[in-house]
This record gives structure tokens, sequence and C-alpha cells, in this order.
């Protein structure tokens, strides 16, 4: 008879830095930041432009999202399918992503191909062709996506709890990508006026990460050293929040309701943010969480349950959030209320030492490709944190004590001034509510 081996002690996580980039300026203004990570041959670039939504007009909310999805659709001296074919030969992958604090284009391509991949790149960025057909297409799919998004109860309870959760007066408390009505006015002419206007080297920064064999800056000033613009720096507004509200939005015969609940939080410019991340974790941040262990594990109410707290760059807010069987959305409303308030259950360390763990151990693994490295620092950028900023935040996060995690929690959330988005059968769902305390509106989904 054999025995069965003993099982070996997993030892803490060693201590681990992110990279730190390189930054320079061409004198272009352009600014540079470089990561030099050997063995990461497969380079990713960003340039990242600095811009805010707040300038869009009212009437064309949506436009800095189109200009990004129609910005690698050709270039003015490479149209359309020939600049996909160019990428292709090169063997790059290239993609945009617009936020509230930045618009992004992106490049990855082998080591071997960068100098004419960044040329592709800076040709979409400084003369995209943005015709009037690749205009109208997007337009037609973006529009396609918002009624998708309506028809999608997951997708709705987001969308309208940020509506609600940020000031409504805010521009970023509705989608980056735009509504309908204000969609279905961008034209092909506003598109490239957008981009004329807020393009420019002055106010965008070129995050590029990988095995070079030598210093790249002489290269990329090759590529965009005569690039010329003069747009303004952004001027990102503060973000408040907006005043408590609880609505259904009305889905009739809906068999389950999408929830979020929660209120108005933190940046991570805060003092209390390492603590709050902290305190997140055992609460609805992993699988083991009491909010999923009490309302999954023990009830049965729902297949999972989180509760994620979202940092903006200035402000932030946090949500509840899961999908529930609709005849017991008013108990899991009540018993949610009870698991989120710490008064009488305050953290412990076996708690904080799962969750320091967690953080501790999935940065080396997160950070591990250039891609991930550079997507980190554009993050930061936009954001507006400095380049230590990770290696600040895993330190402070370490050294919580269960007492700072309690109070930065309990500071934060406050269980009797939540603000509650449901989508479901209000038919079904609204004395059941009315009895977990909440005075809701029904409205319906247009």
């Amino acid at each position: 008879m054999t025995t069965a081996p003993e099982r070996p002690l997993v030892a803490d996580p060693t201590p681990w830095n992110f990279p730190a980039p390189i930054r320079s300026q061409l004198d272009n203004g352009l600014d540079l930041a470089v990561h030099h990570l050997p063995g990461q041959h497969v380079v990713s670039a960003t340039l990242l432009v600095d811009h805010t939504l707040d300038v869009e007009p009212a009437e064309l909310e949506g436009i800095t999202s189109m200009v990004g999805r129609t910005l690698t659709e050709g270039t003015q001296t490479h149209a359309g399918e020939r600049f996909g074919e160019l990428l292709a030969n090169e063997g790059a992958a290239m993609g945009t992503n617009v936020t509230a604090t930045g618009i992004q284009v992106m490049i990855d391509v082998p080591g071997p191909r960068l100098e004419s991949a960044l040329g592709l790149l800076a040709d979409a960025v400084r003369q995209p062709a943005l015709t009037d057909e690749d205009v109208r297409r997007h337009v037609a799919l973006r529009r396609a996506e918002i009624a998708q998004g309506k028809a999608n109860s997951a997708v709705t309870a987001t969308t309208e709890y940020r509506r609600r959760i940020i000031d409504p007066a805010l521009r970023n408390s509705r989608p980056v990508g735009g509504e309908d009505a204000t969609v279905a006015a961008i034209t092909g002419e506003a598109v490239r006026d957008f981009h004329r206007d807020w393009f420019g080297p002055q106010r965008s920064t070129l995050v590029i990460g990988g095995d070079f064999a030598s210093d790249p800056t002489t290269m990329i000033n090759n590529v965009f050293g005569d690039w010329s613009g003069t747009a303004d720096a952004a001027q990102h507004p503060a973000m408040t929040g907006g005043p408590r509200t609880a609505v259904i939005i009305d889905r009739p015969g809906a068999v389950q309701a999408d929830i979020r609940l929660g209120g108005w939080s933190i940046d991570r410019f805060d003092e209390r943010w390492p603590a709050l991340r902290v305190a997140a974790y055992p609460m609805g941040g992993s699988f083991k969480s009491r909010l999923n262990g009490q309302l999954r594990e023990e009830k049965g109410y729902t297949y999972g349950v989180n509760l994620v707290f979202t940092p903006l760059r200035s402000g932030g807010y946090f949500a509840m959030q899961g999908s529930f069987r609709t005849d017991v959305v008013g108990a899991a409303l009540s018993e949610a209320r009870e698991i989120l308030q710490v008064s009488d259950r305050p953290f412990v360390e076996e708690e904080l030492h799962a969750a320091k763990n967690f953080f501790a151990g999935v940065s080396p693994l997160q950070y591990g490709t250039a891609d991930a490295v550079v997507d980190q620092t554009v993050l930061q950028q936009s954001m507006g944190l400095p380049d230590d900023y990770l290696d600040q935040n895993l330190a402070q996060v370490l050294a919580v004590t269960p007492q700072e995690a309690t109070n930065a929690y309990a500071s934060i959330v406050d269980v009797d001034n939540l603000t509650l988005v449901l989508v479901g059968d209000a038919n079904a769902l609204a004395s059941d509510v009315a009895a977990a305390g909440f005075e809701v509106d029904v409205v319906t989904n247009d």
C-alpha cells in the first residue's frame, strides 16, 4: 500500500515591481514612454490622445467613438482594403479604444517589422480617410449595438446604473459610444472636423514596449517627428454623484431580474483607496466572498454576485451586481443590505490575508507581456497617475490592517443610502422591492 505524498506548502508571493518606462519628448511635443522588456519579441505600442468627452457637441454625442471606429478603415495614402493588406504584410494587428479620458490607437507587431508598422500607425492617426461611406457603416453598426443592448437586461442595467450614479448633468453619465438619436446625426464631415480639431502631438503620448536591440526613439522620431497640430490640453471635469434613486426598468414576463445596487465612491488618489480595494475582495470580489457565499452558495438566489468598485479619474462608484430569480429579488435585496454593512462584522485578518495574496500573486502574471505593460501605463497616463503608481499601491495594499479596511469600507458604503436599478418584470417585482425598503419608479426600456 502506498501513501499519498505530503501536499507541499505554498509560499507567499515574492516581491515584484512594475517595469518603469523611460520618458522623453520629441521636438513637436509628442511624449514618449518606452518600456525595454527583454524577451518580449512582439512589440506593443499605443498612441494615447488625452481627451475628454465633454468637448463633444450635445447633438453629436458619440462622435469621439466614431472617430476611433473609423481611424483604422484606411488612410489618405492607403485606402480601405489596401491599408488592411499592408498591416497583414507586417504581421501587425491594429485597433482603437475610446474611454472617457482618452483615445487609444494600438498596434502589436513582431519586433523586426516595427518601423514599417509604426509608419502605418502614424498614417492612421495623422491622415485617416474617414470617408462618408465608412462613417455611415459604423453609424449603422453602433445603432445596431444600441438596439441589441436594450434587448439585453444586463447591459441595460449597467448602462442605466451609470446614468443615475453619476451626476446626470455630466457627459460621463451617458454611454461613451453615444445614444441612438445623437449617433444617427453623425456625418462624415463632422467626424473629419472633429479629428482635425482634437488630434495633435502636443496632447498625445506614445507608449511602447518590447525587446529592442537599440533605443527606438530615433525610429519613432523618423515616423512621428514631422507631425504637427495645436490642439489644446484636455480639461478633465471633476466627477460628482447623482441623487439617490430606485427604479425598475420593466421587462414584462422576465423570469429573472438584473440588479445594480450601490453608490458614489472614491478615486485612486484618495488615501482610503488601498484599504477599500482590500475590503472589496472579501465582501464581493472573489468566489468565496461574503455576498457570493450567502446569496449564491447558501440561498441559491443567483448563479453569481459580486461587488465592484469603479474608480474614475476623479471620484468613482460601486455596485453590487448579479442576476436573480424574480421570486427572490425582494429577499435578496434585504439580505444584501445586511451583508453589505460591517458594523457588527468587521473584516478579519484571514480575509485580508487572502486578498493581499491575490493582489501580490496576480501582478507578475497579469503584467507578463508587453501588451499588458503598455496597457497599464496607458491607464495610468489617462488617469493622471504616476509611473510608480502600481508599486506604491501594492505596498499600501500589503500594509492594510483589518481596522483600516473596515473603516475605509464603512466610510463609503452606506446601506441606508443606496441607488438601485432593477431590470425585470415590474408587476412581479414592485411589491417585494417595496417590502425590502425601496420606493421605486417604474419605467419602460425605451
